[in-house]
């Protein structure tokens, strides 16, 4: 028989069917490594995305703010009620599949173990930041907290590497930290002892803030690798990113600056002896610079430089200095001591919560490290949306509906760089039956693969907001449904992200924990 040989057409043809299978399984399954083969929507205003995913889990949660009215001891632990509840995906008309009481969806295999520095090798990452955040090792929410944190730097492009430092962990503490998944691409941990209540030998005072002077000092001094960045910056654990933090680009930064020097020199340097920093004259008034405070001035400054600081330069420089703090790490090896130190000399004045703020700027005083304060690099709530210390000026009534998309983050065209997220959010109308945000109103359990995450506010907050006639008020409403919209999308992502590398057999993702006030 003779042997027919196929055409060179037919070869060719099966050639390319089976590279287009090859090709669309690698697709597939780069999907899946990556947890996004379920459907994904993008909005025409951009951000940042987490595609949706199915979950048909009947049971949702209620949260008020009647548990959670003390700032520091609120838990979050929820009340359940039972209701059906529609499917927590970016497509409204999708099937139910099951009916389950906690009905999960698949978990993705976490993926392949990879180099702690994966996206940008050695030289390529020329960034020259450090940013450091400070934690307890027993402090509430921290797996929440140091997840968004990371997640939402990793969304918008952040560069350098990140370490949190994390004081007072006992040995199986440490053990389990360490096995807590990382989501920046050099993202780092620094063990420290904790500080509070024993800073200095023979100080007994229950004051966590000890930690964050006292820590860093540590950091600087041991942190393995060392230090090798150029600058430093200090950050709190409650912030979200919404572009990133740069600095030295030479840009001008006038825009977000209120103070006295001529607008053309203001831009973003940070080199030895000048630093930035957020305004938080809001809250801090002239802090220990004030007419008020001469004595506690003189209690910390006695024979030093900072107490022969005019009340000019002290306005300008240094009074309602906030995080994020921008220096050259040899300045904060330079004002450290005296940082960690007048914090404790300064409780030994008052108990005031902000110490170790007020502390901060005259250390800073003392070595002549003078800042440039700005309003945009972390603001804290649009209560201040009228006067020119923080940066509220974004949320405009024309742009897109932030809590109309289950899941897209709408990204105004010049956001800030970050929102420290203190405080509460929403509150449209009234406070009574109505939505907010509040970190300290989530349940502690939303990291478990069981539980729900966290539901948006209806979509008529906004136009609600957009409507109201006083427009001072209109403008703080429209920040503050975007901030909270916009936390709720980016938390719930954050933690989707650490439930595919931490459940296994699968988890919860309808999102039902409603938090609303009950007042």
């Amino acid at each position: 028989m003779q042997r027919v040989e196929p055409s060179s057409a037919r070869t060719s043809g099966r050639t390319r069917i089976v590279a287009l299978v090859v090709l669309g399984l690698v697709g597939v399954s780069l999907l899946n490594y990556y947890g996004m083969a379920s459907v994904a929507r993008a909005s025409a205003e951009g951000g940042n995305v987490l595609p949706a995913l199915h979950s048909t889990t009947h049971s949702a949660t209620r949260h008020t703010d009647r548990e959670t009215e003390s700032h520091a001891a609120a838990h979050g632990n929820a009340t359940a009620h039972a209701m059906d509840a529609p499917h927590a995906t970016a497509d409204a008309n999708a099937d139910a599949t099951e009916s389950e009481e906690h009905s999960v969806h698949p978990a993705t295999p976490p993926p392949p173990a990879t180099p702690r520095v994966g996206l940008y090798q050695g030289k390529d990452d020329p960034s020259e930041l450090h940013i450091v955040f400070s934690m307890s090792c027993t402090q509430g929410k921290r797996l929440l907290l140091q997840s968004v944190f990371q997640y939402s730097a990793t969304a918008v492009g952040q560069r350098g590497p990140i370490t949190q430092i994390l004081s007072g962990c006992t040995d199986a503490e440490r053990d389990a930290v360490l096995k807590e998944p990382t989501f920046y691409y050099d993202f780092r941990r620094h063990f420290t002892p904790s500080y509070s209540p024993h800073p200095e030998p023979g100080i007994d005072d229950n004051y966590t803030p000890y930690n964050k002077p006292f820590a860093l000092r540590h950091f600087l001094e041991h942190a393995d690798p060392p230090v090798s960045r150029d600058v430093l910056v200090l950050v709190d654990a409650d912030f979200v990113f919404f572009k990133p933090l740069e600095v030295n680009t030479g840009r001008d930064v006038s825009k977000y600056y209120h103070g006295t020097r001529a607008k053309q020199t203001v831009n973003d340097t940070v080199t030895d002896g000048l630093a930035i920093a957020q305004d938080w004259f809001n809250y801090m008034g002239a802090g220990w610079f004030g007419d008020g405070n001469r004595a506690r001035l003189e209690h910390l400054c006695a024979g030093k430089p900072c107490l022969h600081v005019s009340k000019d330069d002290a306005g300008e420089y240094y009074a309602g200095t906030g995080p994020p703090y921008i220096m050259t790490v040899r300045d904060m090896r330079r004002m450290i001591d005296d940082y960690a130190h007048m914090v404790v000399l300064g409780r030994n004045k008052t108990d005031d919560w902000m110490v170790e703020m007020y502390a901060y700027a005259v250390a800073a005083a003392n070595h002549n490290i003078k800042h440039t304060i700005l309003t945009h690099l972390g603001v804290t709530h649009p209560q201040f949306v009228d006067n020119n210390r923080e940066y509220w000026d974004f949320a405009h009534a024309d742009m897109a509906n932030p809590c109309a998309d289950p899941v897209a983050v709408v990204v105004p065209e010049d956001p800030p760089v970050g929102v420290h997220y203190c405080q509460k959010y929403g509150h449209v109308l009234s406070e009574k039956n109505s939505h907010y945000y509040y970190k300290y109103s989530i349940p502690n359990e939303v990291t478990e693969c069981k539980a729900a995450l966290l539901k948006l506010p209806p979509a008529s907050d906004w136009t609600d907001a957009v409507g109201l006639k006083d427009k001072k008020m209109q403008a703080r409403k429209r920040h503050e449904v975007w901030t909270e919209c916009s936390l709720i999308k980016i938390v719930n992502q954050a933690v989707m992200q650490l439930k595919q590398r931490t459940c296994p057999l699968g988890f919860n993702t309808f999102q039902g924990v409603e938090v609303i006030s009950d007042k």
